[in-house]
């Protein structure tokens, strides 16, 4: 690599190590004023002077153009997702509490590993680790979380502007299903989570009857409440809007039962213990005990709200009631009609809430 007149000749030095195993590597370290010492070992001279000559390259622009961390050729998976989930724009997020755990496996799996060091290869390999057991949907969240974690390390001068996240990492996901409880398996899995808890049971209930998202179920408050009036205020939405949704009979008692067995905390219907509010790992932690019950294949806590507007349309209801129902913003057509059902039952409600408690009121069959 040539001088030049604004830096110094590259000055990588290398040094053999003796490893526990009797083979020899070569030691590689990096020393630019301006940034910490960094030091990688490999099999060969030549693997450790190609990584050492492409770093030395690297930081010498950064330093030209500025903004990078001197930390930043040290800097470990695990303290580029710290920073991320500490940043307060992150915090703010509403899938916080969903991207923490995803975030959680890097750390666990690749913590150690230096951020400047990860290339497609590793992701590919990490990709790889993900999608046994993992739908495909399931691993492109995982990829997700770390990608929005890189991003914010090049923003924030924890990683080189010029280290892109790699493209064609993502899966092909299968187009959207639709898959509902039948009658055997509804009151089965009713029955399960009313021995469980009065929690889960009014969790499952709320999500069959009223067909809210996760997010928006575990941000209830009993303010957003209202059994009078027969309404769950939804404030904070995943497209950016408030809407009020119909709260059937059914789910209206389990939320009743549920306010008798528990402390009331104003600013969470559901409440993990006495002191935390359920978060998404802990739901999904005990749904999959309930699940587990009673046998139930292939179906997602998410398909309980496919339940509910499946039930909707078999009972009557029009698309664009369900889509308001849902908290959907597809079309104009819908957003025309949504003013008109806001708030009370749309046609297929009775049916649904009779449904529901009749099954509450069967015992499942073994």
């Amino acid at each position: 690599m040539a001088c030049d007149s604004r830096r110094q000749c590259p000055m990588a030095s290398y040094s053999k190590r003796r490893n526990q195993d009797r083979t020899t590597s070569i030691v590689a370290t990096v020393s630019i004023k301006g940034f910490k010492r960094t030091s990688r070992a490999f099999e060969t001279r030549e693997a450790a002077q190609v990584w050492a000559e492409a770093l030395e390259r690297e930081l010498y622009e950064q330093r030209d153009r500025g903004g990078l961390r001197e930390d930043a050729p040290t800097l470990t998976v695990a303290t580029l997702v710290k920073e991320y989930l500490d940043d307060p724009e992150t915090r703010a997020l509403r899938t916080y509490d969903s991207i923490e755990p995803l975030l959680t496996w890097w750390v666990d799996k690749y913590g150690t590993e230096r951020v400047m060091a990860l290339n497609v290869l590793t992701l590919r390999a990490a990709r790889d680790r993900l999608m046994p057991g993992h739908a495909a949907g399931t691993t492109n969240r995982y990829l997700s979380a770390m990608r929005a974690c890189w991003n914010f390390g090049r923003r924030s001068g924890l990683i080189p502007g010029n280290h892109l996240w790699p493209s064609g990492l993502m899966l092909t996901e299968p187009r959207g299903r639709t898959r509902f409880l039948n009658d055997k398996e509804l009151v089965a899995l009713l029955a399960a989570a009313r021995e469980h808890s009065p929690a889960m049971y009014a969790a499952i209930a709320v999500s069959l009857a009223c067909g809210i998202r996760q997010g928006e179920l575990l941000r209830l408050g009993w303010r957003d409440v209202d059994f009078k009036r027969k309404t769950l205020r939804i404030v904070d939405s995943k497209n950016g809007e408030s809407r009020a949704v119909h709260l059937p009979k059914s789910a209206a008692d389990a939320l009743q039962t549920l306010k008798k067995a528990t402390v009331v905390n104003a600013a969470h219907v559901f409440m993990a213990d006495a002191i935390a509010p359920m978060d998404q790992h802990r739901l999904i932690s005990r749904w999959r005990k309930i699940r587990k019950a009673v046998k139930l294949s292939n179906f997602r806590f998410h398909d309980l709200r496919h339940s509910c507007a499946s039930f909707l349309a078999q009972a009557g209801g029009s698309l664009p009631e369900i889509a308001h129902v849902l908290g959907h913003r597809s079309t104009v057509v819908t957003s025309r009609y949504a003013h008109l059902i806001a708030g009370r039952a749309v046609t297929g409600h009775r049916e649904l809430d009779k449904k529901l408690r009749t099954a509450m009121e069967r015992k499942a069959k073994p």
